[in-house]
């Protein structure tokens, strides 16, 4: 975490090293855009110090294209930026079928039609979307809303869904990495749900595996975010929908699921851009 970082330059320095930050996610920027941070003071401090700390590094590294625009807006030259995806390794998802001895262990009825949410349950995803479109498909016997995961917000998910009564909604824990791609293989829809306030703070690492295995997505995010050119740049590759829209959502799971079981623009984009050993060549 950025919490790390005052340290790493630290023993830079002492050691005459040189240091490189890489970001996976703007931690500040998604504490105060989720609204959980403090008022204008803590939040003038906090981009302050999150500032200085990444312009002494040598090298800043981060997973795309917006997130190396939102370094370049926080101060850091150019010149001293990386840009270093995340990576899929593709061979283990070519070519997987869909394995109904695995949905059927994870309670899924014969015959339904999976929508796939995989990945942490927290504050930033705001996945209380799916059980919103889960509650206009509570007549829809053929379709079922899979979460599959842990995190903060599992717990509030779950009293919600016995609340309501949402019998269509199953909840999962954490797969074995072994059983990732049939997992990823057997979903009809996969969705890629994220709160409004994170768009380029933070970016779903899990469409690089749907990808991979030529899933379907719904992505929720605005057209000039990093996924939303990538839906522009890339026609067919998934699903664009507002965020926090559940009429949208529902709207986006018709479309996803009138289409074709693999998708091609899916699995070609992460054999070039995505593929592990290509990205550590380069």
């Amino acid at each position: 975490t950025l919490f790390c970082a005052p340290q790493a330059l630290l023993l830079a320095k002492l050691s005459g090293a040189r240091s490189v930050l890489h970001i996976q996610d703007y931690e500040v920027d998604a504490m105060f855009g989720l609204g959980i941070g403090g008022g204008s003071y803590v939040r003038r401090l906090a981009f302050a110090i999150e500032r200085w700390l990444l312009r002494r590094f040598d090298r800043v590294s981060t997973i795309s294209s917006g997130m190396l625009d939102k370094a370049r807006g926080k101060g850091v030259d150019g010149q001293r930026l990386v840009f270093f995806p995340n990576w899929s390794e593709t061979a283990r998802f070519r070519q997987v079928l869909r394995s109904y001895a695995l949905l059927e262990r994870l309670g899924v009825p014969s015959g339904a039609r999976v929508l796939l949410y995989s990945g942490n349950i927290g504050e930033k995803q705001g996945l209380e979307l799916i059980l919103d479109a889960a509650q206009a498909y509570a007549d829809r016997a053929d379709l079922v809303f899979l979460i599959v995961g842990q995190g903060t917000g599992k717990a509030r998910l779950l009293d919600r869904v016995q609340r309501d009564g949402l019998r269509n909604v199953l909840f999962a824990p954490l797969q074995a990495y072994d059983d990732l791609p049939a997992l990823l293989a057997s979903a009809d829809a996969h969705l890629v749900i994220q709160k409004r306030g994170v768009a380029d703070a933070v970016l779903p690492s899990k469409l690089t595996n749907i990808l991979a295995v030529g899933g379907n997505a719904i992505i929720t995010a605005d057209p000039d975010t990093t996924l939303g050119r990538l839906c522009e740049e890339h026609p067919g590759i998934a699903v664009l929908i507002e965020p926090e829209c559940v009429a949208a959502l529902n709207a986006g799971i018709e479309r996803v699921l009138g289409l074709p079981v693999r998708n091609n623009v899916a699995l070609n984009y992460a054999k070039e851009f995505l593929d592990k050993e290509r990205i550590l060549q380069r």
